[in-house]
């Protein structure tokens, strides 16, 4: 499912999101590689993530999954 929501994203968001996340490069080692400003890589890999995010939470929302800490039942 991350899979095929990366496959979705721009390519700069994408790009930006594999470097950090997936390959770990921290923030200046991918504005170096680049050639971006700090502030463009923060609102490039917040976009990503957020896509991503959404993606997920719509597969779990429809596969029954409970959303949160909130909906989760406590044995008692």
């Amino acid at each position: 499912m991350i899979a095929a929501a990366l496959e979705e994203l721009p390519a700069r968001q994408r790009i930006v999101i594999n470097l950090r996340d997936v390959l770990n490069y921290d923030a200046d080692e991918v504005c170096s590689i680049l050639e971006i400003s700090a502030a463009n890589q923060r609102v490039l890999l917040h976009r990503a993530r957020a896509f991503v995010r959404a993606r997920l939470e719509e597969y779990f929302a429809a596969a029954g999954a409970p959303r949160g800490p909130v909906d989760r039942k406590v044995p008692r």
